[in-house]
């Protein structure tokens, strides 16, 4: 049944064109009056753009039910996240690890996040968003990190009239059998040469999750139940002001306060006779605060140039607390309390300059000269303490060498060409050169001093080919930074395992290749295929390197594996159904087929990417009829399994199938009622390694809620 579902948005490309039906009817088509509202606006973005890219507008997060920038995203081609179900916060593209995504906010990384450098998208909310940028392979004028792509979230940015949006909701998860609430306001205007906008939102919600395992390696049955109460605050206060007709100042703060509590039970008995074994009661506490102060002046010139400078403070902090209380035995009698109490502070400072000009080339040619610095100083530091309490004694189990600072200092320069040189062809060379000195040390005195240049060239190009056909095409060098934690010379023991970090770990590399045909269909339609290569080196893995002499564990540790290749082939298709007589419905449909290839260092053995889906597939029949206001919305997410071969036994992630329904109706003028609901059929996580099976439960998320704009 799921490799039929898996098929489903193949098939509704094949729907959507018709053969002789489509050549006929999208004369017809075209004909039908289209408002040029923001999706239009967006596709003929993406369409005139001389970079690839794909843009979400602020209408179509609001029309799909989504809460959070992920629960757009993965409706992407080539994006999932990782995790159940309805838990959407790590994006990942082409199958590639958290490490290998970069994500930006206002073009700029923020500071925080985990260990992989990874930004969490639940903590923006889709009312703080004015857009989304996509971009799978970015120019030289973007930060070199990002092998997988780039994500480039834009905050609302001050209107050019009076503004007022509210919006008021509800959510119950069933799993959790819990409300959640939300409550969202923006306001915005201009008086003279300032105008403003102030967003403030606040979203109160819970996640149930019900995990089983059955481990016959073991003969232990474990069963977890968890609880999660997660309060986001994100506020978005922004200041234009443009003293004359050729400058603007810019005022961007931002603050996002999420609080996140966690409950856990985690029973384990004899898989054969159902004796209890033993059980540990958790309770987590993680508060997460971003700040972020940004600056930017902008000048442009007669005869077109822009000249922006920018400065930015940006700070992170983070705090967990956990408790567990373990009990042992049949009878499960109280054994100890585990405490563990965790900081991290990030701080970032940005200063950057960007130049831009036109000018005539030989022979009549068009370009457009970019040029640009940036000096980024990031500082991390963390302090963890790991301690049990058994019988009144106090035992430490974590070292100094658990804690950690690293201090990075990049410097970036970049130089690009966007060259018309004819009226249908556009190129788009450039080179970006980043150096990057860094300082990894542990609490414990151990340490690491390391600098590289990366030097990393790119081209872009995009070809009219008459009508409404482009292709498009692009080759670029860029890089993965290796995770911060794993660059450090930590050391960690586990239970059941020692984790190492390596200072000799270099960034991996990759030469991304990038092609793909494109045909727009009247003002609302697309229809595009596109393949697309990595060619990585250094790729960077945690494997068992090893014993450790001193506890007799099994060392995970991080290595530059060698050099690997992804690759795969896209479709996507987007298109009103009027050449059906069904001109308020629309479909989106998309389909992504990928492989990859690595040489594991320990066995020798080619094999893929651990957890890398080979097939990604979404659907969506979207119904808007203007006259009566309704908007509704069903669409069906697939993700292929993804296997660990990196592991003995091989760990299998079984594909899952994702039913999410929305519905919008107009009350009044400006008012307007919502209601969503994701994971419709309540779709479970299964996963199988050797003798082990498991099973999540994360149940559904309904959502309902009022929403007025002026």
């Amino acid at each position: 049944m799921k490799k039929i579902i898996a098929l489903l948005p193949l098939a509704a490309l094949i729907a959507v064109v018709p053969g002789k039906v489509w050549a006929e009817e999208i004369l017809r088509a075209g004909e039908i009056l289209v408002e040029e509202n923001e999706e239009v606006k967006a596709l003929e973005e993406r369409r005139e753009s001389a970079i690839a890219k794909t843009v979400i507008t602020r209408k179509e997060m609001e029309e799909l039910g989504g809460q959070t920038a992920a629960d757009v995203l993965r409706r992407l081609p080539r994006t999932y996240f990782s995790g159940p179900p309805t838990t959407n916060k790590d994006v990942r593209q082409a199958g590639l690890d958290k490490e290998f995504q970069n994500v930006l906010i206002n073009g700029n990384r923020p500071p925080g996040g985990g260990e992989k450098r990874e930004f969490t998208l639940d903590r923006i909310p889709v009312e703080m968003i004015e857009r989304i940028e996509v971009m799978k392979n970015p120019s030289a004028a973007y930060d070199a990190d990002g092998i997988a792509g780039l994500v480039n979230i834009i905050l609302k940015e001050p209107p050019k009239k009076q503004v007022m949006q509210m919006a008021v909701g509800g959510s119950y998860q069933d799993q959790a059998d819990k409300y959640g609430n939300k409550l969202s306001l923006t306001l915005g205007d201009q008086h003279g040469p300032v105008n403003y906008t102030v967003g403030a939102t606040r979203n109160d919600d819970y996640r149930g999750k019900a995990k089983t395992v059955a481990d016959s390696t073991k003969n232990e049955a474990e069963q977890e139940a968890e609880l999660v109460k997660t309060l986001t605050t994100a506020v978005n206060p922004v200041l234009a002001w443009q003293p004359g007709e050729r400058d603007k100042i810019t005022v961007r703060p931002f603050f996002t306060d999420q609080t996140e509590k966690k409950t856990k039970d985690k029973r384990i008995a004899n898989l054969t006779t159902g004796a209890a074994k033993s059980l540990n009661r958790e309770s987590e506490r993680k508060e997460q605060f971003l700040e972020s102060y940004a600056l930017e002046w902008e000048h442009r010139f007669v005869g077109g140039s822009l000249f922006k400078l920018l400065g930015s403070a940006s700070s992170n902090d983070e705090d967990k607390n956990k408790y567990t209380a373990a009990y042992t035995g049949t009878a499960l009698v109280f054994d100890k309390h585990i405490f563990e109490n965790e900081e991290k502070e990030d701080r970032e400072q940005v200063v950057g300059l960007d130049f831009k000009t036109p000018w005539l080339g030989p022979f009549a040619t068009e370009h457009l000269f970019s040029t640009g610095i940036k000096l980024r100083n990031k500082d991390r530091e963390v302090d963890k303490l790991v301690y049990e309490v058994k019988n009144g004694v106090t035992k430490v189990t974590s070292t100094a060498n658990d804690s950690y600072r690293v201090d990075e200092r990049i410097t970036a320069l970049y130089f690009m060409d966007e060259a018309g040189l004819t009226s249908n062809l556009t190129l788009t060379p450039g080179v970006r050169v980043e150096l990057t000195d860094g300082r990894y040390l542990t609490s414990g005195g151990l340490g690491a001093d390391d600098s590289s240049v990366d030097l990393n060239p790119s081209l872009h190009a995009r070809y009219k080919l008459g009508g409404d056909y482009l292709l498009r095409g692009s080759v670029a060098r860029v890089i993965g930074r290796p995770p911060f934690k794993d660059k450090v010379p930590t050391r960690s023991v586990k239970a059941d395992k020692v984790e190492e970090g390596n200072p000799d770990l270099v960034a991996s590399s990759s030469i991304n290749y990038e092609a793909a045909i494109e045909r727009y269909l009247g003002k609302s339609g697309l229809l595009s295929v596109g393949a697309f290569y990595k060619d990585i080196d250094d790729v960077i893995e945690k494997l068992q390197t090893g014993i450790d002499g001193a506890t007799g564990l099994q060392v995970i540790k991080p290595v530059n594996g060698g050099s690997a290749e992804v690759r795969g082939v896209e479709f996507e298709a987007r298109n009103d159904l009027a050449f059906i007589g069904l001109p308020d419905f629309t479909v989106i449909g998309n389909l992504t087929f990928q492989d990859s290839e690595v040489i594991d260092p320990n066995t020798g053995v080619t094999r893929r990417l651990k957890d890398q889906p080979q097939r990604l597939g979404n659907l969506i029949l979207r119904y808007h009829h203007k006259p009566i206001g309704l908007a509704a919305s069903l669409g069906v997410n697939y993700m292929d399994n993804k296997v660990d071969e990196s592991v003995t036994p091989i760990k299998t992630e079984d594909a899952f199938v994702q039913w999410d329904a929305s519905l919008s109706q107009t009350l009044a003028k400006g008012v307007s009622a919502h209601a969503s609901v994701i994971n419709l059929l309540d779709e479970k996580r299964e996963v199988a390694q050797g003798g082990r099976r498991e099973e999540e439960e994360v149940g559904r998320i309904f959502y309902l809620g009022l929403r007025y704009e002026l």
